[in-house]
């Protein structure tokens, strides 16, 4: 179902991006491997990296990392170790089975990503990637506060709903 945010453009890039991971989650799940798992090997490809660092990269609460470390350590594809210089940072590293799989998979995820791109060609996936670019840079990302004054964002003090009744935002962790 595509999601609609009342902007078609909007809509489309989400359908777009959700097909693709769909696409790809799958393809790596048949290697034993989540979308969300591949990318944090593959942060792991080049260089060790700590905690913190992988949460950066993926986007994601340390909390998560630390879940999905959990799992990969427990299949022996990930290890933990110390840090050289600084106890109190813990280190995180691909093990020789860990880039085994990696590579595997590596070699899914391309076939994937090549069946998702296969109806654009070389130029038109170069146009897609220079718009895609272009597409709310982080510095350039409009805030609530920026469109209009903070007192007219909150609802009057006799509208407000009771905090009890206020759900916390979901969270989609499915593309980590």
């Amino acid at each position: 179902m595509k999601p609609k945010t009342g902007h078609d453009v909007v809509d489309a890039l989400l359908y777009a991006a959700q097909r693709v991971r769909t696409s790809a989650d799958a393809s790596l799940r048949e290697y034993g491997l989540s979308l969300p798992a591949y990318k944090l090997l593959r942060s792991l490809e080049d260089a060790d990296q700590s905690m913190r660092e992988v949460s950066e990269i993926l986007h994601v609460s340390p909390r998560t990392v630390t879940d999905m470390i959990d799992s990969l350590e427990a299949r022996g594809l990930v290890a933990r170790g110390p840090h050289p210089a600084d106890r109190r940072i813990t280190l995180l590293r691909l093990t020789p089975d860990g880039r085994r799989q990696l590579a595997a998979a590596a070699a899914l995820a391309e076939r994937s990503h090549t069946a998702a791109m296969g109806g654009l060609s070389s130029q038109e996936q170069q146009t897609l990637r220079r718009l895609l670019d272009q597409v709310a840079p982080a510095d350039q990302v409009v805030s609530a506060e920026q469109v209009a004054p903070a007192d007219q964002l909150a609802p009057a003090a006799d509208q407000a709903a009771p905090v009890a009744d206020q759900a916390a935002p979901a969270v989609d962790n499915r593309d980590i």
